[in-house]
Formats: C-alpha cells, sequence, structure tokens
C-alpha cells in the first residue's frame, strides 16, 4: 500500500462521520470498500469502473414507480424546465410528466393574489 493509498483511506473514514443520516453513512460505508479496493488494485481506472457500476445502478433504481433519477436517467425535456434552474412560473403550466399525475396542470394562479392567499 503506497503513501497517498493510507491518507485517502483516513480521509474517507473521518469524512465518514460527517453524514448525519445513520442509513446513509452505514451505505457509505458499505460503498467505501469496493472503491478503496479497487483504487487500490487499479489506480484511477478503477475508481472510474466503480463511479460508473455506481451510476448505472442508481439510474436503474425506481422509487414508489418512478425513476430515481428523473427527469435525467430517461431524459424528458419538458420536465427540465424545473431540475436546474427554475423556469418562470407562467411558463411551468403541467406538471412533470415522470410524476405520471391524474391531473396534467398545475393549479393557477389569479393575478393580483400572492400564492399563499394574503
Amino acid at each position: 500500500m503506497s503513501n497517498i493509498m493510507i491518507i485517502v483511506v483516513a480521509i474517507t473514514a473521518i469524512a465518514s462521520f460527517v453524514v448525519p443520516s445513520f442509513e446513509l453513512s452505514s451505505t457509505l460505508r458499505v460503498i467505501r470498500f469496493p472503491f478503496m479496493f479497487a483504487a487500490a488494485s487499479f489506480g484511477y481506472f478503477g475508481i472510474t469502473f466503480c463511479f460508473t457500476l455506481l451510476l448505472i445502478h442508481l439510474c436503474k433504481l425506481e422509487s414508489f414507480g418512478s425513476p430515481y433519477f428523473s427527469p435525467l436517467a430517461p431524459l424528458t425535456w419538458q420536465d427540465l424546465k424545473d431540475s436546474f434552474f427554475r423556469a418562470p412560473l407562467n411558463k411551468m403550466n403541467e406538471r412533470p410528466k415522470s410524476a405520471r399525475p391524474q391531473n396534467k396542470y398545475r393549479q393557477s394562479v389569479r393575478k393580483g393574489r400572492s400564492r399563499n392567499g394574503e
């Protein structure tokens, strides 16, 4: 084991205590070991390969029947207007298709009143 690998293992061990959620921290601890093994065996190529496998797995996951990476994994151009940058409210008339809503149109806001009714 090289000196840099010892430093990387120490940093990942310390960083695992930063996550406040117990479920997420235990998941990250389990994922950490294959990443460290791949990094020790194959270097940067191993880390890239493990990250690619993890990303493929996350793209295939579903939560309550909708894709986990929606609208990015099954790319839906119409749903992207509310993912990275928020579009103006007057342009967002329809609900995201990836959520499979019963009513496809959002609730309209009357002019002259705020959204919370004041």
